[in-house]
């Protein structure tokens, strides 16, 4: 009879406390069952769905774990119906050993004959809860590097994009309400979730845009940015690296937009004078527009490991390009950057980002030209 075994939890997301013990006890069984509870009582970050994913993608690489769900049920009864013998716990203190106990009771009573295992957690790993994890998202600019010590690679990029998505969401909402919350609103904004999830992207993606959002936000009441905020929601709408209209494209979609949500027609037009801005095919005279070819501009002032981290992605938006020719057409639009008097337009950003743009994008320039 082969030896099975269940290890459940809520792995809202797992981490790499729960991944320990896994590793630890599969070699244990002929198979261990990871199920993830469902409990239609609690809220949870992710759906069971992504949960399930993320385990899935965590454990992979141990041939007798398998991935189950258990809804609104007790786990000792989805054991007992897949024929496991054995309940693994996860111990990470004396509170859960006396809590643990009372459940190992309650599982006895229900199924007398699938017995309860306790394994106690390493001492560095005794601190990990997915509640700790989750509180760390987005509290502090480091945050990724943090999170990445406490869950596996898979559940960082789930936790990042849904810490963006909430937080485009926050952007749409505040938008839509100081336009009135138009009807419709909803679905322009899966059209543009959409849009920016779409495979071919590294860098034009909704982070980008959350983070030209945020910066405006920086600027003052949002109440005097509404069409900057709307353009900034548009101008990447259309991102394909084989055509040279983009903006253009992303622009007729911004309209079509605006005409379902009913919004003025003097409003479409300033931001579609906003979006043609960001073609980057000359410096804007508009005040404006001159805030949103900053913003879209301010990633090339950033951090070394930002704007590396830029790089790398344009590249692969690239990737159909040989890498030579990648090279002297990216040095070229760089070099066209440096060549103006001034990088940004706005004292704000030119103050801001100016001298380190110039660092990152001469650095950039000889590195491509090696």
């Amino acid at each position: 009879m082969k030896r099975k075994a269940v290890y459940a939890g809520s792995f809202d997301p797992i981490t790499n406390g729960h991944i320990n013990v896994i590793k630890r006890t599969a070699p244990l069984y002929d198979e261990l069952i990871v199920i993830v509870a469902v409990d239609s009582r609690k809220a949870y970050a992710f759906t069971s769905e992504e949960r399930a994913s993320m385990a899935k993608a965590a454990v992979a690489h141990l041939p007798n774990v398998t991935i189950d769900v258990c809804a609104d049920r007790y786990v000792v009864k989805q054991a007992e119906s897949i024929g496991a013998q054995v309940i693994i716990r996860g111990l990470r203190n004396f509170k859960d050993l006396e809590d643990e106990h009372a459940l190992a009771e309650e599982n006895r009573r229900i199924c007398s004959h699938v017995e309860t295992v306790w394994v106690p957690c390493l001492p560095d790993l005794m601190h990990l809860s997915s509640s700790m994890v989750k509180g760390h998202v987005g509290a502090d600019p480091g945050w990724e590097e943090q999170v990445a010590r406490s869950v596996p690679a898979p559940v960082v990029i789930k936790l990042k994009e849904k810490f963006i998505l909430d937080k485009a969401r926050r952007h749409w909402t505040s938008l839509m309400s100081a336009l009135g919350n138009p009807k419709g609103a909803e679905d322009i904004f899966k059209d543009l979730i959409t849009r920016y999830g779409e495979p071919h992207r590294a860098y034009h993606t909704l982070e980008h845009i959350v983070t030209m959002l945020d910066e405006l936000e920086q600027l003052g009441d949002m109440h005097t940015h509404l069409e900057e905020a709307w353009a900034i929601w548009h101008h990447d709408a259309v991102c394909d690296p084989k055509i040279k209209d983009n903006e253009e494209q992303s622009d007729l979609i911004s309209k079509n937009h605006a005409r379902k949500l009913g919004l003025p027609g003097l409003f479409g037009e300033l931001a579609s004078a906003f979006i043609l801005a960001t073609k980057h095919s000359a410096l804007p005279l508009d005040d404006r527009a001159k805030i949103v070819v900053d913003l879209d501009l301010a990633i090339l002032g950033k951090s070394d490991k930002e704007f590396d981290s830029y790089e790398a992605r344009i590249r692969r938006e690239y990737d159909y390009i040989s890498r030579p020719d990648f090279y002297v057409n990216r040095s070229r639009i760089l070099q066209s950057f440096l060549d103006h008097p001034s990088i940004y337009s706005t004292e704000l950003f030119r103050s801001k980002y100016e001298s380190i743009a110039r660092k990152n994008m001469e650095r950039s320039i000889g590195q491509l030209q090696k």
